[in-house]
């Protein structure tokens, strides 16, 4: 196994961590008996599971902001770049189609086009275009123009008959946009949470990592680094917060406020992984994140293609389940419900569950298996 090329262990831990929430929040033992904090909000507001795929956004930032900048430096060509942008971008969108191809059928019946390798594709390819011919003050200024033109619309322009600044299910300019250009091909009638126009806001939270790793880079002292990310995080997450009176925190909406709310979170979760494990070298808590985050879109394609396999219907004894259903009810809750609640064991399923792939993360790690996604 090669050493990553950034050599902060704590961008690992960190991607890994998000890769094991990810997996925690897509893995209940059942969706019916879930702790409020591990479910998405219905609409406007942030609970822990918003925060996840938001991280894993920034983190794209942040590594390919280290990856294009070395290449730029080791004088690779436009060509060859442009290429390898392009030919990631394409893979991630054929995996995403994969995982869509796997899943039940979607409230519309119709083949669900967005998801959330498609938005990690399209946003990985404009944000390396970002980092290749822009410096600090280009993603700034992009930074700003994408959440602004965003807001402005979801705030300003009519859409379909309606007024301007409806933020209702079903009923804002995003959900038009994405009707209009997608047609039943979503996730509900209402919204598509990784839809087309959401991905143009989800560009900035990843441009957000890209400053983070700016500073990374050019900071010489450790501790220098961790106090001007943390501060820079802190920062930002107040002013997501402010702008929360403007326009509300909601995940579907992928709004300006949840964008600048969420990349402070992530920013100051990553200072304390980069003080605890590359400045105060505390390593040892960390060792399975490394090894979920050296391969962390392998992990998730293969974790949530068996997801949704177990989420197909099945006839077992005549009773219709589904497989994930059957495991809770049949294998987990009889033994367990005599000392736990039902949410509380569809916590240990889903703790299991990470277990389970994080010892695939580790026998990938020994022999040596880096996937490139």
């Amino acid at each position: 196994m090669k050493k990553t090329k950034h050599h902060i262990e704590s961008l690992d831990v960190f991607r890994g961590l998000t890769i094991a929430s990810m997996i925690l929040v897509n893995n209940p033992g059942d969706w019916s008996a879930v702790y409020t904090p591990l479910l998405h909000v219905a609409w406007n507001g942030c609970s822990f599971a918003d925060v996840v795929f938001p991280s894993f956004i920034f983190i794209v930032g942040v590594a390919t902001s280290f990856a294009f900048t070395r290449r730029r430096n080791e004088g690779h060509s436009a060509q060859v770049i442009a290429w390898r942008i392009a030919r990631r971008t394409l893979l991630l969108i054929a995996l995403g189609l994969v995982l869509n191809l796997a899943s039940p059928p979607t409230e519309t019946h119709a083949f669900r086009l967005p998801g959330v390798l498609q938005r990690i594709a399209l946003v990985y390819a404009a944000t390396a275009t970002f980092v290749l011919w822009t410096h600090v003050r280009g993603r700034v200024i992009g930074i700003v123009v994408l959440l602004a033109a965003h807001t402005a619309c979801l705030l300003y322009v009519p859409f379909g008959g309606h007024p301007a600044g409806l933020l209702q299910p079903g009923a804002n300019f995003a959900t038009y946009v994405d009707h209009a250009i997608l047609g039943p091909h979503m996730m509900t009638w209402d919204v598509d949470p990784e839809g087309l126009f959401g991905t143009l806001p989800a560009i900035a939270s990843a441009l957000l990592g890209t400053l983070a790793a700016r500073w990374l880079r050019s900071s010489p002292n450790p501790k220098r680094r961790f106090a001007g990310l943390l501060a820079g995080g802190l920062a930002t997450l107040l002013i997501g917060f402010a702008w929360s009176y403007v326009v509300p925190l909601n995940k579907n909406l992928w709004t300006a406020s949840y964008v600048l709310v969420t990349a402070g979170i992530a920013a100051t979760v990553l200072a304390c992984c980069y003080l605890v494990v590359d400045v105060a070298n505390v390593r040892f808590w960390g060792r399975p994140f490394v090894w979920l985050g050296l391969n962390p879109l392998a992990i998730y394609f293969v974790s949530e293609l068996v997801s949704h396999l177990r989420d197909w219907p099945i006839r077992v004894h005549g009773d219709l389940w589904t497989v994930q259903s059957w495991i809770f009810w049949v294998v987990f809750e009889p033994p367990l419900s005599t000392f736990l609640g039902d949410p509380a064991i569809s916590l240990v399923v889903g703790l299991l569950t990470v277990s389970c792939w994080i010892v695939v993360a580790r026998v990938m790690y020994r022999r040596g298996i880096r996937v490139s996604v």
